[in-house]
């Protein structure tokens, strides 16, 4: 029998998700905005990813229970990598743990990096979580190349701290059930007019607008952008907008940055979702200097909205941009810009949430005969 589902078929996927916030809450609106299955979410908020991991299982599916949703009749078991899909299929009615299960990596925790300050730089729990996640699944989506390949480079690692028993072939196993979908991303419009007269007053000054758009955390880089601003800030006449969410607790380079770049800096902080991607749209470039990102919404929602790439070459952005388009920046840009941007527009193309939907529903396998 096929392992892909025909555009014809329409099954009943229920679908767990045990961190519905930022990313991937994106992501599951998506697919209920553009699926074409039948999609039934169990999902908890924000909260202690470790806990997540490590209980959040038997929290969704308690829930399930009670709203009636494991009563009914399932094709297919959906889980995110926030999830441990091994404890899903044992909590489970039988019924329901029999059906094709399709595991859906946001990130990896054997990759991910420590907070800053912490000494110990991974919790090995995490990532065997995932490991055996992939191990229960039958399908495992990953959402760039790069994720998958640290996860399998650090997983090595962290095998060989194993005495007990010889590696019995377990990466090799998951690389065999493994594919590439990217996440759907909403492609960005221009509708807020207020912001619109502002980039449009930027301009007039000399700005070049360049969107930085990541959370303000220490591992989106804050103290490379801080180098960055004093390098080039003030001489290439770099217009400031600092998108991404904000909290409390920030890294001292953010305020840094914002006293020496003073009025160059257009916004700074939580956007609505309409300011945000209308400033996208005005921005003529985006910059990353992110150390850690499994994929890079947020930067390809600027590549979709129009803005050049001002992008290092590491992790995951080498797959968002070809070759021919990379080493930029508004201190070299390209001799035909608008060349460039509608090629890179070409590239990141199935990532549209309506394709890369599609791709996701395409991976899922067909409902087991009973």
């Amino acid at each position: 029998m096929s392992t892909e589902c025909t555009a014809a078929e329409s099954l009943k996927v229920l679908a767990f998700e045990g961190w519905d916030a930022g990313s991937h809450r994106a992501v599951r609106e998506s697919i209920e905005r553009h699926g074409r299955h039948q999609w039934q979410w169990q999902t908890l908020p924000r909260g202690n990813w470790r806990w997540r991991l490590r209980l959040g299982a038997v929290d969704l599916v308690r829930e399930a229970e009670a709203a009636g949703v494991l009563a009914q009749s399932w094709d297919v078991l959906f889980a995110t990598s926030m999830v441990s899909l091994s404890d899903l299929a044992a909590l489970l009615p039988p019924e329901i743990a029999a059906r094709p299960r399709v595991l859906y990596m946001h990130e990896n925790q054997a990759a991910y990096p420590s907070a800053a300050g912490r000494a110990d730089p991974r919790d090995a729990h995490a990532a065997v979580t995932n490991l055996t996640s992939m191990l229960a699944a039958d399908v495992v989506l990953w959402n760039s190349s790069w994720n998958r390949a640290s996860f399998l480079e650090a997983m090595e690692a962290v095998l060989r701290a194993r005495t007990d028993q010889a590696d019995t072939g377990m990466l090799e196993e998951i690389r065999s059930k493994s594919s590439i979908a990217w996440p759907p991303v909403e492609c960005p419009t221009a509708s807020d007019p207020e912001v619109l007269h502002n980039a449009s007053k930027a301009r007039a000054r000399g700005l070049t607008l360049v969107a930085w758009p990541h959370r303000w955390e220490h591992d989106k880089g804050p103290d490379e952008l801080l180098r960055i601003e004093h390098e080039y800030g003030a001489e290439a006449r770099i217009g400031w907008v600092l998108l991404g969410e904000q909290f409390d607790r920030q890294p001292p380079a953010f305020r840094q940055l914002l006293e020496h770049a003073g009025d160059r800096v257009l916004h700074a902080g939580t956007a609505a979702r309409g300011v945000y991607e209308t400033w996208l749209v005005a921005c003529d470039w985006v910059v990353s200097t992110a150390n850690h990102e499994f994929f890079g919404i947020a930067v390809t929602e600027a590549l979709l909205a129009g803005c050049m790439p001002w992008l290092p070459e590491r992790l995951s952005y080498p797959e968002l941009v070809p070759a021919a388009f990379r080493g930029y920046s508004p201190m070299q840009p390209p001799d035909e810009p608008e060349a460039m941007i509608a090629a890179i527009r070409a590239h990141v193309s199935n990532a549209r949430a309506e394709t890369a939907v599609r791709r996701i529903e395409a991976a899922i396998p067909h409902r087991k005969d009973d």
